[in-house]
This record gives structure tokens, sequence and C-alpha cells, in this order.
């Protein structure tokens, strides 16, 4: 990867490549070189993009994929919560560079008409009272213009959506400062950006489908909460709320 230098007085770095196997498995291996607090990796196609749980994420050309190393001074409870800063980043880069505003679906997919274009992997590590690090990684379908049969019912890009094409660079840039600047002020709970999260976010109000003891379970999305969890209710009128790392799929 080489270095980029896309934001002027930015002083973390930013490495780009064309393409790699993962932008987060690229920046695991710089944080634990030392890599500063808001070291970026970023590519324009990857060839082992990974998503949760172990399972491989399509990563074809025309997608940005990028990922932010964050050092956070707080808990590691509350890191989680760090993948709904990225949706929101994400979100916020794409309606100021290209006219569009996706929705998130909770915790961090984002939506345009009906479909996903974007998703996040959060991964952290953890060392005692040393702390540790974050890193969120987002890939984002923008110029892609197919996707294999079995995902073109759920998955888009912003290019199948409206026929344009955008210019990643520039959506790169927008996307780094957003990140940048959400986290500066994001401080252990997010509370600066809580009611930016709701607005955007369409979960709540929808049937959901979400995973239980080993099937799957139909509750009522109440509301996202002020840690960012999911309030939801079960048929028979329980409530309870659902944190992150959690599957969910509309109904």
């Amino acid at each position: 990867m080489r270095e980029l230098k896309l934001i002027e007085g930015r002083e973390a770095p930013i490495y780009f490549a064309e393409s790699t196997d993962s932008t987060n498995t690229r920046l695991k291996e710089l944080a634990k070189q030392c890599a500063p607090h808001g070291t970026v990796a970023a590519a324009l196609e990857q060839t082992g993009g990974k998503g949760r749980l172990g399972r491989s994420f399509a990563s074809p050309p025309g997608g940005l994929y990028l990922s932010i190393l964050w050092r956070p001074d707080f808990p590691p409870e509350k890191a989680s919560r760090l993948s709904c800063a990225g949706a929101l980043a994400a979100s916020a880069a794409i309606e100021e560079i290209c006219g569009i505003s996706p929705e998130i679906k909770w915790p961090n997919d984002l939506m345009l008409n009906g479909k996903k274009i974007s998703g996040i992997l959060t991964e952290a590590a953890w060392q005692g009272e040393g702390g540790g690090f974050v890193i969120v990684g987002t890939g984002i379908n923008v110029n892609t213009e197919s996707f294999p049969a079995q995902l073109r019912d759920i998955a888009s890009s912003l290019y199948l959506e409206t026929g344009r094409h955008f210019e990643l660079e520039r959506l790169m840039a927008a996307f780094i400062s957003r990140l940048d600047s959400i986290y500066a002020a994001w401080g252990e709970e997010g509370g600066a950006y809580i009611e930016e999260y709701r607005r955007r976010c369409i979960t709540p109000g929808r049937d959901i489908l979400i995973d239980h003891q080993g099937s799957r379970a139909k509750v009522h999305a109440l509301s996202v909460e002020d840690d960012y969890s999911l309030l939801v209710r079960w048929p028979e009128g329980r409530l309870e709320k659902k944190s992150f790392g959690e599957i969910f799929s509309a109904v």
C-alpha cells in the first residue's frame, strides 16, 4: 500500500492500494506496529473481504473499501457502538458528495431503495489497563455495476440506483473527514450524535426477525436507546434491549 496525501493538514497516514486482501487485515498489522490513532487503509477492491461471524464480504471493483484505526480511551464495552459512528460518517459523506441520503438499518447497514449499499465490520483488541484499538471497516458499493445472482435482490450500488458514476477519491476524502470529526466529538457515549442516528435509522417501527436460540423469532422494533441499543417488543408484550453483534432482518 502507498501513502496518500489526500487531506491537507491531516497528521495520521492514509494508505491506499488499488486491490488488497482486506483493509481490516492490513490495518490490524499496522496497529500492532504502533500505527497512530486515525490511520486509514483503503482500496478499490478486496480479494479477501471479511463480514461478520467470519463470513466473506463481496468486494468487487467499483467499490470503496476503507478501514480506520481508533485508539479510544474509554472501556471496551463501549467500543461496539463506534460502528454506529462509522455508519453515520458514511451516510453523511454519501449525502455530501453524491446528493443521496442512504438510510441506516440498525446497527450499521446503509440502505438505498430497500437494498444494502454498505456494511461495516468493527474489530477490537484490548490489552487490559494498557488500552487497545478499534478498527472500523466499511465497504461502500459506489460504481459497482453487477452482483452475483444470489445478491441481486438484496444488494445494490449507488450507480445501479442512480445511473450515475461517482468520483471515488472525493468520496474517500469526505468519508475520512467525517470519520475524523464524528470521532472527535463522540466521547464515551456518542451522545452528540444520537439524535442524528435516530433520524437516519429506519428500523424502529418495523417488525424484524432476530436469531433466537438457534432459530428466527419475530419482534417489533420500538426505538434506538441512548446507548445505541435497540428496544424491541416480543409478541407477548415483553420488552428487551438488543445490543450489537446480533443478526437482524426486516420482515
